[in-house]
């Protein structure tokens, strides 16, 4: 009887899921449980519905309890889930392939791709994401996932490949158009580059890594103005970015706006006491503007985090030589 009772509940709760009625359906799963702790199926959909509603610390224990009972697809898959979107993914990414020992399906293989990229096994993110596809050639975001992965990798062909097969199956995919402006303006091919770069900024106008980028694709250009422009237009959305800070004054120092260039490069270090390409930058100015002192201090910082930087051992014995 207690576990009629445990299964009408859990109906119950599956038909307010379907309905998107989570909170409800969170109710009679949970009474489910306690109405027959045995009960696998609505252990298990209280985890998934927990996980919905982002309450992950609980929706892990209710997949634990599921486990504990019988080991099954569903619930090392809610597993991994449900670590992947707490962060923990060396964790997640066990709970995936214990999933993959019972049963597959693309979204497993997808997650287990995911895991591998965010921990740096890139060579493993490839294989998850192919094997996805070969179960759902359609799956926008392994495409897309694949075609990042092998941008990283600086394999930019492949990863243009990936891009083109997401805009292909959905042309208006706007990561995938991101990513193709991205990866062209790596690649040198600006041209290209600006033309996806402004189909994403034409849906999204703040989208700040899409200004930078155009901002920087314009100064390759030649056209130096209007990439200050796009800088200015990222700056007004984040200021805490030390790499674009530090692009803002290489652009103001080519335009002779030294003073501007000089505080633009102070607030990158700011951000980030320790960049190396910043303190050059820095350097330059002052030694432009006839400050050696304060550019010796520069140079001698660049070595400091990089013995070999050939250009600040030229710059500082330079200095130093003309000091003598």
């Amino acid at each position: 009887m207690t576990y009629n009772q445990a299964k009408q509940l859990y109906l119950k709760g599956r038909e307010l899921q379907f309905q998107e009625n989570y909170h409800e359906a969170l109710n009679y799963f949970r009474e489910a449980v306690e109405t027959d702790p045995g009960c696998v199926e609505a252990q298990l959909e209280l985890g998934y519905t927990l996980g919905t509603l982002d309450k992950y610390p609980e929706s892990l224990k209710a997949f634990d309890a599921a486990l504990k009972m019988e080991e099954s697809f569903p619930a090392y898959y809610g597993k991994g889930l449900t670590l992947f979107f707490l962060e923990e993914y060396e964790k997640a990414s066990q709970a995936f392939a214990m999933a993959l020992e019972i049963g597959e399906n693309a979204l497993v293989w997808y997650y287990l791709g995911s895991c591998h990229l965010v921990l740096g096994e890139y060579d493993e993110a490839v294989y998850s994401f192919d094997n996805a596809l070969l179960l759902d050639n359609d799956f926008l975001d392994a495409w897309n996932d694949k075609g990042v992965t092998f941008s990283i990798l600086e394999e930019d062909e492949k990863a243009l490949e990936s891009f083109k097969q997401v805009l292909r199956i959905d042309p208006n995919f706007g990561p995938a158009i991101y990513n193709m402006g991205t990866t062209l303006s790596d690649m040198g091919r600006y041209d290209e580059a600006l033309i996806f770069l402004e189909r994403t900024l034409e849906e999204e106008p703040e989208n700040f890594k899409a200004l930078f980028y155009k901002g920087n694709v314009l100064y390759f250009m030649g056209q130096v103005e209007e990439s200050l422009e796009y800088f200015t237009k990222a700056l007004e959305i984040d200021r805490e970015q030390p790499e674009l800070w530090n692009y803002l004054g290489y652009v103001q120092a080519s335009l002779a706006q030294d003073h501007e260039a000089v505080e633009s490069f102070k607030e990158a270090i700011k951000l980030f006491p320790e960049y190396e390409a910043a303190y050059l930058n820095l350097g330059n100015v002052y030694n432009d503007m006839a400050q050696e002192e304060k550019a010796l201090e520069c140079f001698k910082k660049v070595l400091e985090l990089d013995p070999e930087n050939e250009e600040a051992q030229y710059h500082r014995d330079t200095i130093l030589a003309d000091k003598s």
